[in-house]
């Protein structure tokens, strides 16, 4: 991968998205005609790790609210539970570029074992390819910015166009799907008004963080946490909204700023959340369809989750550009950072 600083190419690069999601269905069909038999008639079980892991997670929570059941496991964790669930099921791997040493542990396993694994990355080429029965590729065969953001969009899309066409079981057998030009419209709007999402970026508080989501849009509060640790080194404390509830808001106070990415799933806890925020006084930023509408107006309750994961994106670059962090290195110009990088690879 190639890093570079200023101008950061995070920014350039969720910049870009709308035209490779445009483009996302003629690059999947390069290997899908190798995919689908693999997939169909068969339980699946997404991984990955990382961004990889919440995109692969996004693709489940939107089919569990379509009445489906497909889980996505951390690659390790999927490999440490190697028996039943690895054995009886078609592996969707997803990794960007293809390096992630779980994944790769978990494709060698997998093809020691004889089960049939499906890779969805942007490095057709990479080692996990080498690994995987098939390859489906996103068509972004770059990442300038190690603060992923255009390969979760595109991944995430991608397993789902990917898995509707197949009989896959657990899949509902109805599974709307918001089409690729109307993600890219949705987040072209988005771009076009970043001067809000920087002033809600310049409106958080410092204190303690917590993101908070549910529904099809669970996995966007850890993959927000993720963007905020690696652009803004901010810790945080990405939630279910529910278990917020239930425990977590005697540690909120008036320093504190609560994210929260509210589908339309959620409405009525939503307004719950207000009421607690009113009356706690912690800063509350409620990334709800009304909210996005009034940016991106062909925002809808299908392209939600990708629209949301854009301000997302361009809210924790924003959040960099105010703390003066490098979003595109996560620290390892610092050589206690590099250090700390290859510790655990």
């Amino acid at each position: 991968m190639e890093h570079s600083g200023k101008p950061y190419e995070m920014r350039s690069e969720i910049g870009a998205e709308p035209e490779h999601l445009l483009a996302l269905p003629e690059r999947i069909a390069h290997g899908a005609d190798a995919a689908l038999p693999l997939l169909a008639g068969r339980p699946l079980v997404l991984t990955g790790c990382g961004t990889s892991l919440y995109a692969a997670q996004l693709a489940s929570d939107y089919i569990a609210q379509h009445g489906g059941d497909v889980p996505a496991v951390s690659a390790r964790l999927l490999l440490e539970r190697s028996s039943p669930l690895l054995r009886e099921r078609t592996i969707v791997a997803f990794s960007h570029a293809g390096g992630t040493p779980a994944v790769i542990d978990l494709l060698q396993e997998a093809k020691r074992q004889s089960v049939p694994t499906v890779l969805i990355t942007g490095f057709p080429e990479s080692r996990a390819a080498g690994l995987a029965t098939a390859v489906v590729p996103t068509g972004y065969a770059q990442e300038r910015s190690w603060c992923h953001t255009i390969s979760f969009s595109l991944s995430s899309l991608a397993g789902l166009l990917l898995l509707e066409a197949t009989a896959a079981r657990g899949l509902p057998a109805d599974l709307p799907l918001p089409r690729p030009a109307e993600v890219a419209q949705a987040v072209e709007e988005l771009v076009s008004k970043e001067d809000a999402i920087r002033a809600a970026a310049a409106a958080i508080h410092f204190g303690t963080i917590f993101i908070l989501s549910s529904g099809e849009a669970l996995a966007l509060a850890p993959e927000a946490g993720l963007k905020l640790a690696e652009a803004a080194y901010l810790p945080n404390l990405p939630l279910e909204l529910e278990q917020f509830f239930h425990g977590y808001i005697p540690a909120a106070d008036k320093d504190s700023t609560v994210i929260a990415v509210l589908p339309p799933s959620v409405r009525e806890r939503a307004a719950d959340l207000r009421k607690v925020a009113d009356i706690v006084g912690f800063h509350l930023l409620a990334l709800d369809l009304k909210t996005l509408q009034g940016l991106a107006p062909s925002t809808d309750a299908q392209t939600f989750p990708w629209a949301a994961a854009t301000y997302l994106q361009l809210f924790a670059y924003h959040v960099a550009m105010r703390r003066g962090t490098d979003p595109d290195k996560l620290r390892r110009e610092d050589p206690t950072y590099l250090a700390a990088s290859k510790a655990y690879q």
